[in-house]
């Protein structure tokens, strides 16, 4: 097209339709920004851009990984251009950046020349009522966002991406007095710190956040930052905010201590809540008479794959959306809702006490993985022999971990042996200091050329799983196996389950209320234990040398041994 010398009629945006190559557009980059692969994110995988023309018509385009060698260092943001021969594909990414139903894809043939272009505004705005914000049921979309900062909450801590990240919650208004809620991130909560830091208070704090997306908090739609592509304006010079400004003070709103501290608790950051919560252990969560939140470190084994890790969560009120009469029905609403998936994974974890099941929902996995359940869905592929979960998942195994754990009434009351999680870190620099402070030498700190990381095969194809720790007279050994074979108090199987060590920590569990014989010796029982698994296996155990207990068949749950008296 370009080399053929002759004029080509410039396209606009609202013109774009599937199925055309040739045409010519003269356009802004009003936005661009870049995502990693998601195979290795170390490496860039794609560049995305907003084009925007002389009538504000807005569209989507992207350079493929493959591409960005050609065109990364020549597209430049806010920059115009003469740009021409690209594929039309359709808008249907999980959360539109913008309004159009088509999307444009770079080619190898992709020409783009810049130019000046002062008929296309530096930038341009949809903002979207605040009062559609709080209607929205859907977080699928990104959105451009106005208003006065009123309230915001001091830079705190938390684990994200299996680091510690920033946060910053605010509360912003419009010139209606309609309020939402507003979770700043990493450099975006910093930016505000920092300009907050060196902000006249008597003067208003006017925020405008392009690309945002819509994120619930405490079940009320507000607007967060996205990890790419989102930008934040505060005060800045340009049309939009001074309009703001005029309006503002026209209708008089009220601009003493223009932003005041969030009312709440003290915030304090996940460290410091991880080390002040009293420790407490596998068996001390399972022995509690009452409701609390303990501090627990263990070691992360694996999914519990029948469980799942997401489910379909009502957009209203998050309960769990079931299907009725072919449409989506929430129990709690009581009426037909909308769904999006949402995290709970169940993590089997195991110390030198025990082995049980904790369970993360949507903030705390997220905070960790940093992508939404959607995210990871989008990235999967329907392969039958693609893993049951996403790889970003495998930063829960194989470490230990700490974590803030709550002891609630299903635990107390209903035999609920799945416990809650509210926080969670791998943090070597924390770890430590909970170990130190609670005087924890874990084996893998010592010099011990010996010392193996515990190996944490609790079912499945698993083989036989050997219960350490059991304080007998007897001498006996209890081993739980799939089969019936004779019992022995040492695996000769190809793989052993490693039994975790604390070095400074002797400490045995007695047998009483979970081994029970009741009247007749030939049977073992697991009594007060509702199985979580649905793998059956076969207990087997020498109370003497002269009496042996035969088998029967029990579900394993939870594992917390002590003798008999």
């Amino acid at each position: 097209m370009a080399n053929s010398g002759m004029y080509v009629k410039k396209t606009r945006i609202s013109e774009i339709t599937g199925g055309k190559i040739d045409f010519q557009m003269k356009v802004r980059v009003i936005n661009l920004w870049s995502t990693p692969d998601r195979s290795n994110p170390n490496e860039q995988g794609a560049l995305h851009m907003i084009f925007l023309d002389k009538d504000c018509g807005k569209i989507y385009a992207t350079v493929r990984k493959d591409l960005l060698s050609q065109f990364k260092d020549d597209i430049e943001d806010g920059a115009a251009y003469v740009v021409e021969r690209f594929m039309v594909g359709k808008n249907d990414t999980s959360y539109k950046s913008t309004s159009h139903k088509h999307k444009l894809n770079f080619m190898r043939g992709t020409k783009m020349i810049k130019v000046k272009a002062s008929d296309i505004p530096a930038n341009h705005f949809d903002f979207m009522p605040f009062t559609e914000i709080l209607a929205s049921a859907k977080e699928d979309q990104f959105l451009d966002v106005i208003g006065h900062v009123v309230e915001k909450n001091a830079l705190k801590e938390t684990q994200k991406n299996g680091k510690i990240s920033k946060l910053m919650d605010a509360t912003i208004e419009d010139l209606e007095g309609n309020r939402i809620h507003c979770t700043l991130w990493d450099d975006y909560a910093i930016k505000m710190q920092q300009f907050l830091d060196g902000h006249d208070p008597s003067l208003p704090v006017i925020i405008i956040l392009q690309l945002c997306k819509l994120k619930k908090y405490l079940g009320v739609m507000g607007v967060s930052n996205s990890f790419y592509g989102t930008k934040l304006f505060l005060n800045a010079d340009m049309p939009d905010v001074a309009s703001y400004i005029e309006r503002m003070n026209a209708a008089n709103v009220e601009l003493t201590q223009v932003v005041s501290q969030m009312s709440g608790p003290p915030v304090i950051s996940v460290a410091d809540d991880l080390l002040q919560t009293p420790r407490m252990t596998i068996e001390d969560l399972i022995e509690s008479t009452q409701k609390c939140c303990g501090s627990v470190l263990a070691w992360g084994c694996e999914f519990d794959m029948d469980a799942g890790w997401f489910y379909q969560a009502c957009t209203k009120c998050s309960s769990r959306i079931s299907f009725v009469s072919g449409q989506l029905y929430c129990d709690k609403c009581k009426m037909p809702r909308t769904a999006v998936p949402r995290y709970k994974v169940h993590l089997q974890v195991i110390d030198d006490t025990g082995s049980i099941t904790f369970v993360m929902f949507d903030r705390v996995v997220f905070q960790v993985v940093g992508l939404t359940a959607q995210d990871l869905l989008d990235s999967m592929n329907n392969d039958a022999s693609s893993p049951p979960y996403p790889p970003q998942l495998d930063m829960f195994v194989n470490k230990w971990m700490l974590f803030k754990v709550e002891v609630s009434d299903a635990n107390l009351y209903r035999n609920w042996r799945g416990y809650n999680v509210k926080k969670v870190t791998s943090d070597d620099n924390v770890i430590s200091q909970f170990t130190a402070l609670h005087g924890i030498k874990l084996n893998g700190d010592t010099n011990d050329s010996d010392f193996e990381y515990p190996e944490c095969d609790l079912g499945g194809d698993s083989p036989p799983i050997v219960l350490d720790g059991v304080e007998s007279s007897n001498k006996s050994d209890i081993v739980i196996s799939k089969s019936g074979q004779t019992p022995t108090s040492k695996l000769t199987d190809k793989k052993k389950v490693q039994t975790l060590c604390f070095q400074n920590l002797d400490k045995h569990l007695q047998a009483k209320r979970i081994i029970d014989l009741g009247d007749d010796d030939d049977d073992v029982v697991l009594s007060n234990t509702p199985s979580t698994s649905k793998s059956n296996v076969v207990m087997t155990t020498h109370l003497a040398e002269d009496r042996t207990v035969t088998t029967k068949e029990i579900k394993l749950a939870c594992v917390k041994i002590e003798e008999s008296k």
